[in-house]
This record gives C-alpha cells, sequence and structure tokens, in this order.
C-alpha cells in the first residue's frame, strides 16, 4: 500500500483580489453584509460592475436582480453578459466591457456550464490576467466554486471516497485552493476530504451560506457574513486514495481544520488563522 507523504508548506497567496460567497447571500435583507462590500471593494460610488451570469440557464432574472441591488448600492455603471456560447465569450466586445469593468461578479447557476462557456475564451483569458493585475473579483455559488485551478464540480458526499466527488478544471483565478459553497448543508466535508486525497497540498474552504472570504493579494482572508468558513489544511501524510476502489473508503490523515465566523482572519502565507482581539 502507498502512502503520499507530509507536504510541505506552501503559499496560497497567488491571486489578485477576491470575494468568494457560499451563496444564498441575501439581496433583500435591511443588513446585508456581503453585496455592500463588493461594491465597496470595486469603488464605491465610482464603480463599474460587470455581471457574468455565464453559469445560469436563466440569465435575464439574475440581471434584473443583481443590476437592482448593485445600484442600489450606489455603484455607477452595472453591465451584465451572459455566454449562452462560447463564441460569445470570444468576441471582442466582451472583452472591452471586462477591460472596463472595476468589479466582475460571478453569479450561481452551474459551475460546468461556467467553465465550459468562458474557460480558455478570450474573455476568460482575460479574467485571469486583469485579476492578477489587481480588478476584483466575486463569485456566488457556481460562481465561486469555479474560482480555483481544479474546481468541485459536483457530487453526492455521501462517504468519504473517490466517487463522492467529481473534480475538474476550473477557472484558474486561484491556484492551490479548492472551495465548497453551501457548505452548511449535509455531504459538504465528505467531499472536500475526498477532495484533499486527490490533491494533496492544496488548501480547503468551506463556505457557509451568506458568508464570504475576502482575499487579499497581500496574503490575508478575512470572513465575513453570517455563517461561517471551514479550512481544511490539505497537507496531508497519508492517503490510501490510489490503491481502493472509486467507491470505497478511503484514509487521510493530519488534515488539520478549522472554523472561522465574522471577524476572523486566515494568513495565507503562514496558513494559520488570525485571532481577533478580545
Amino acid at each position: 500500500m502507498s502512502a503520499t507523504s507530509s507536504t510541505p508548506a506552501a503559499s496560497h497567496a497567488g491571486c489578485g483580489p477576491l470575494l468568494i460567497i457560499g451563496g444564498a447571500e441575501d439581496p433583500d435583507a435591511s443588513d446585508m453584509r456581503i453585496l455592500p462590500r463588493f461594491v465597496e471593494l470595486a469603488g464605491g460610488s465610482r464603480a463599474r460592475v460587470l455581471i457574468c451570469s455565464a453559469a445560469t440557464a436563466e440569465p435575464a432574472s439574475t440581471h434584473r436582480g443583481y443590476r437592482r441591488v448593485f445600484k442600489a448600492l450606489g455603484a455607477a455603471d452595472v453591465t451584465a453578459l451572459s455566454f449562452p456560447t462560447r463564441a460569445d465569450a470570444d468576441a471582442p466586445s466582451a472583452v472591452r466591457a471586462l477591460d472596463e469593468a472595476t468589479g466582475v461578479f460571478l453569479t450561481g447557476g452551474d459551475q460546468i456550464r461556467l467553465t465550459s462557456h468562458v474557460a480558455g475564451t478570450e474573455f476568460g483569458r482575460r479574467l485571469v490576467e486583469r485579476s492578477r493585475d489587481g480588478l476584483l473579483v466575486a463569485g456566488t455559488s457556481a460562481g465561486a466554486a469555479a474560482m480555483p485551478s481544479t474546481m468541485i464540480a459536483r457530487g453526492p458526499g455521501s462517504t468519504v471516497c473517490r466517487a463522492c466527488v467529481d473534480l475538474a478544471p476550473g477557472l484558474g483565478l486561484w491556484p492551490d485552493v479548492l472551495v465548497d459553497t453551501h457548505f452548511d448543508r449535509s455531504g459538504r466535508v465528505h467531499r472536500v476530504m475526498a477532495a484533499l486525497a486527490q490533491n494533496p497540498g492544496v488548501l480547503g474552504l468551506g463556505i457557509d451560506e451568506d458568508t464570504a472570504v475576502e482575499v487579499d493579494p497581500d496574503g490575508t482572508m478575512r470572513v465575513l457574513g453570517r455563517g461561517v468558513v471551514t479550512v481544511f489544511d490539505g497537507r496531508v501524510r497519508h492517503t490510501n486514495v490510489a490503491d481502493v476502489a472509486p467507491d470505497e473508503p478511503i484514509a487521510l490523515t493530519h488534515a488539520t481544520l478549522h472554523v472561522l465566523p465574522a471577524g476572523y482572519a486566515f494568513d495565507l502565507r503562514a496558513t494559520e488563522p488570525v485571532i481577533p482581539d478580545a
């Protein structure tokens, strides 16, 4: 039986500014905590927001809802693109809209739909370039799950085995990280652990609904919203994932877990939680 040895410490800070939302952020709450922060980070009254709804099969209603919220929050301009085909994401007009934006918002839906329509297109490549140059990119639900280089596509999460999670290439906005959303639902822990067994050394994030992480290029990740973010340090010492059948339970040892509510932060370079003052 083979073993995966402990992975050396690695920095997970190699990305631009991101706001990653676990889904179900409430746009009608009187005390919204996440979407106002997105508009603020995008420039406030000077924000030029681009809504990308490539993940959803019903972009019109999604556009109306987010456009209303972002305008009410004070954004100067709100534009929306849906990308029904990959050809639409290769259009020069789509890249121009991206270049004019100060913040991009990737909506929910199906992350496979999002990546199959956007990844590797002119828009997708330019999104990664602009993100690394400092453009704010936010995503909720499917839009959040698709941000890493490797994404959790779907999976029942019935137990910790290879068959409980499907992995696929993501958009590449944040290497060496895995994101799972709606993490307060059942089965999510199982599939993150199974994903870590197949990708030892990455950082796993489980983000509750109406909860988000604000990722700063300086290497700090801050939690905001109403739930918690579960951080899995995937530097495992042993896994037998390569030696068992896809539907058989797998072993995974020495994965470290942190549960962080709003006000807590995480040092992505030191891979250590930051405890707020009492």
